[in-house]
């Protein structure tokens, strides 16, 4: 799944209409040779192709399960809790991508402590047009209100930022393409200043949204816990290392966003 988009591995584990497609994409051509090449191992070819896609979801799930259960006992390690939904977070977020489906859920909540700062990560889900889509977060406190901002690299835009416009722009030093969906660009280019991107080039590419005193991660789904304790410490290490500049921009923008100005 990793060398998947994160919207194509999404719709495969959650096993939706894409799983079909596919299935009739392959089982109709399929056919058609069979037909052509010899009639009576039709069935046997769909029937085999059929046990292969079977075999891959069920694969799927298992991996799925064994994913969760190695992150309950990471998380478990740490002194977290878990639990099976949040809806109380989606209060937390009145701002892109986490205000655009009135319908969204938050499931899969771990909350604790980490390097001195709050957490609760978990899955985000939501629907965008026909589309359901999701993805991971990561909300960690932050004592000081920072400026409105989404930015994501592209690969996670098809999840997290469906039907927005982005603003492309590029960081030195990461590999992937960056989009900014809110916010100011000299903004999110401060944020991503030469230290943070040495925090940041060596795990893979996540994105994050921030508006006052929220500062959220998005990732994409179904990470392996290693990799997924890997992106906390560099979410982190991106606050530890926010210039004073954004700070600043952050607490101008709460002052005006106060009554009466």
């Amino acid at each position: 799944m990793a060398r998947l988009r994160p919207d194509w591995a999404w719709q495969l584990h959650q096993g939706a209409a894409i799983v079909y497609v596919i299935w009739f994409a392959v089982a109709v051509p399929l056919a058609i040779v069979g037909l052509l090449l010899e009639p009576r191992w039709v069935g046997w070819m769909v029937l085999a192709w059929f046990l292969v896609l079977l075999g891959c979801t069920l694969g799927l799930r298992i991996a799925d399960n064994r994913r969760r259960r190695a992150w309950a006992a990471a998380a478990g390690q740490l002194g977290w809790r878990v639990s099976a939904s949040g809806a109380e977070l989606l209060d937390r977020w009145p701002f892109p991508p986490f205000n655009s489906d009135p319908r969204a859920e938050v499931v899969d909540v771990t909350t604790g402590r980490h390097r001195g700062r709050e957490l609760w990560t978990g899955r985000f889900r939501h629907k965008a047009g026909r589309r359901e889509l999701g993805f991971d977060f990561l909300d960690l406190q932050v004592d000081r209100p920072l400026p409105p901002l989404q930015v994501l690299p592209a690969e996670l835009a098809p999840v997290a930022a469906a039907s927005l416009l982005p603003l492309r722009f590029t960081v030195d030093g990461l590999p992937a393409r960056w989009q900014l969906f809110n916010g100011r660009e000299d903004h999110a280019l401060a944020i991503l200043h030469p230290r943070a991107v040495e925090a940041l080039a060596d795990v893979p590419p996540f994105g994050f949204s921030c508006e006052g005193r929220r500062f959220v991660a998005i990732f994409p789904a179904y990470r392996d816990a290693t990799t997924a304790l890997a992106q906390l410490d560099a979410a982190c290490d991106l606050l530890d290392l926010m210039p004073e500049q954004l700070w600043r921009a952050g607490e101008q923008w709460a002052a005006a966003q106060r009554p009466g100005n």
